[in-house]
């Protein structure tokens, strides 16, 4: 007779890897930041063309996978500084260098929006009724493209 597990809630896996604190081999340096913090602190784009490798000093050196991606972080080196700062990691400044990123991620395609479809009657005059422009809009809008999702799925179904 087999026991059941408890239920357990589901974990962020990056966090989970943020909580380790695995020693690195030798002769291997561990980044100053997980990959998860600095994509926080930069954002997805940025972080897929660009990985923090060592932190010496108050300047933590970034490496960058082509020159212009150095030019434009450099530019944007202080909204970055200040993020991090939001995060609990102080860095007086940073160093952009040209290099080999291992984990650059693929982009992912981007999917094409549904179909916006007619309101039925009835919710379009629910929508009418409603006295701000731009929320109306806003809604009548989403309400459109989510009822052309709906019907785009119900015609994938077999």
């Amino acid at each position: 007779m087999s026991r059941k597990r408890p239920k357990r809630e589901p974990v962020d896996l990056g966090e989970l890897l943020d909580a380790l604190t695995l020693a690195a081999p030798a002769g291997l340096e561990r980044p100053p930041l997980s990959a998860r913090q600095w994509e926080r602190a930069v954002g997805s784009r940025i972080a897929a063309k660009s990985k923090p490798w060592r932190l010496e000093r108050g300047v933590l050196h970034v490496r960058v996978s082509h020159s212009v991606w150095a030019n434009e972080l450099a530019l944007l080196s202080e909204e970055i500084r200040a993020q991090l700062a939001e995060s609990g990691i102080a860095v007086e400044s940073l160093r952009f260098s040209v290099g080999r990123i291992e984990r650059e991620r693929p982009a992912t395609p981007a999917r094409k929006a549904p179909r916006p479809v007619a309101l039925p009657a009835d919710l379009q005059r629910q929508v009418d009724a409603i006295a701000d422009d731009g929320l109306r809009d806003a809604l009548e809008q989403a309400a459109a493209v989510s009822l052309g999702e709906e019907a785009r799925r119900k015609r994938r179904k077999p």
